[in-house]
């Protein structure tokens, strides 16, 4: 009896644990292709012919395919079709939106098309912006193939470490090959002159220069290509760097292409490995959205939790990079719960940097549903709401404009003014005590304590906000 009841035992716990792994595999598998982003390898067919550039680009699908994929097109592409791995249209409009769909379980690779113009040079010519960008995908390998029928007394040059070049009867053919998402591309008719090590090519005129020390690079796996040219304007990217000069400044651009290289995120999101590059160099980024971003944290950390920030970071060996986990690590280092890299990534509106504690607020052993924030190093209390809760009466007697009085004392705030008035006189400030942050109006805590004579008290699992006796 006690074998067959150990046997039956047995094989509830295996038919549970069958179970339990088979929703388990359905779950991380859904959330894999409702959060995830699917890793690819992309190749570019590239027929210029005049001021025409005619593009086919083959995408290949490493991991599982997202649910939707949106595509923006670069400016000024035209003739777009899109055709997947069974020869069906894959490409609709919705709301304004260019969509990829017919994305089948089975789907390896599809197919898109779409020309561009760019008016021709006679010496040098530099394209960029010159392709798409997908949402919910990573390009791990990307290969351009160019058919030259025009340019065939000059070179096509690409920030790749790999790069062939074939002369045939009527045209020039071109491959490049590296890792990550496209490089721009730069069209030459001088002979340049070239130096090369294991991460950078050095390509310049007859005048010979100063190359860049290889050993301070070496530890990189990366490459860039950098020209050095007066024919055109400098120009910086995480794969090609056009230069004037190769003063001092050259070798911490250089430092910050590879560095952008050693990281991985998605193609729509590269904002945040231009950003991380720029913390590690301590320097601002070119690109609008992570200079945005360099700004913001700039002035909402402090010095201590920036250095603490940024060695996080370093010390994160997979080097994937992503706007949740760059949350996580700023409300690891402020105490505060962050959504600014999450907000950012969302649409292009930037949105500031603002901090919000995840604990009730407690007046009074009361608690309230109150919003309290560290903005820009200051921290914050929600405003009027806040006066509310200590039991006062407050009105907004015309628009942003606040009444109140405690103990026969009047107050008259002005919202975003760094002045207010009590009991009919104006005190001019430094700061502004009331101020719209994020839509929404709060009260510097420093001025809410010494106004309303109260204490605030940040504890572990609540802030608590006590009058003065």
């Amino acid at each position: 009896m006690k074998r067959v009841l150990f046997t039956f035992g047995l094989l509830m716990v295996l038919i549970s644990s069958g179970i339990l792994f088979f929703q388990w595999m359905g779950f991380t598998t859904e959330s894999a292709e409702e959060s995830g982003t699917v890793k690819v390898n992309q190749s570019y067919f590239i027929t210029h012919k005049e001021k025409n550039f005619l593009v086919t680009q083959t995408i290949q699908f490493l991991s599982t395919i997202p649910k939707q994929i949106t595509i923006e097109w670069p400016d000024g592409a035209m003739d777009f079709t899109c055709v997947n791995d069974r020869g069906e249209n894959c490409l609709t409009k919705q709301n304004g939106e260019f969509l990829l769909s017919n994305l089948h379980n089975e789907l390896q690779e599809i197919t898109i098309s779409y020309s561009f113009e760019q008016p021709l040079e006679t010496e040098v010519m530099l394209v960029k912006e010159w392709h798409p960008t997908l949402s919910s995908v990573t390009t791990i390998n990307t290969d351009i193939h160019i058919t030259e029928k025009n340019f065939r007394t000059g070179k096509w040059i690409a920030g790749y470490k790999y790069a062939s070049h074939k002369k045939m009867n009527y045209i020039d053919y071109y491959f490049f090959s590296g890792g990550g998402e496209p490089s721009a591309l730069y069209w030459t008719r001088e002979t340049m002159m070239e130096k090369k090590s294991s991460t950078v090519r050095m390509l310049y005129d007859t005048t010979d220069i100063e190359g860049i020390r290889g050993a301070s690079l070496s530890s990189f796996k990366g490459f860039v290509t950098v020209i050095i040219t007066n024919k055109i304007k400098p120009y910086r990217s995480p794969y090609l760097i056009v230069r004037n000069t190769a003063d001092g400044e050259l070798l911490n651009e250089v430092k910050g292409g590879l560095l952008y290289q050693q990281h991985e995120t998605a193609d729509e999101e590269v904002w945040l490995k231009e950003f991380i590059v720029g913390i590690s160099l301590k320097k601002q980024p070119l690109t609008s959205k992570s200079a945005w971003a360099y700004k913001e944290i700039m002035e909402g950390l402090t010095s201590l939790q920036l250095d603490e920030f940024k060695r996080r970071i370093e010390k994160d060996q997979t080097k994937s990079v992503d706007a949740l986990k760059l949350d996580m690590t700023v409300g690891a280092v402020t105490g505060f719960d962050s959504t600014f890299f999450t907000e950012n990534t969302k649409g292009k509106k930037n949105v500031p940097m603002v901090f919000k504690a995840d604990h009730p607020v407690v007046i009074n052993k009361k608690s309230h549903n109150l919003s309290y924030i560290s903005y820009k190093q200051k921290e914050y209390i929600q405003f009027p709401q806040a006066v509310k809760a200590l039991g006062l009466n407050i009105k907004e007697i015309q628009p942003n404009v606040f009444f109140t009085s405690m103990n026969g004392n009047s107050f008259r705030f002005y919202v975003n003014e760094d002045y207010f008035i009590y009991n009919e006189e104006n005190y001019g400030l430094l700061t502004k005590p009331v101020q719209s942050i994020g839509g929404y109006h709060y009260m510097d805590v420093q001025w809410f304590e010494k106004l309303f004579k109260v204490k605030v008290l940040k504890k572990e699992t609540s802030i608590e906000i006590k009058e003065e006796m």
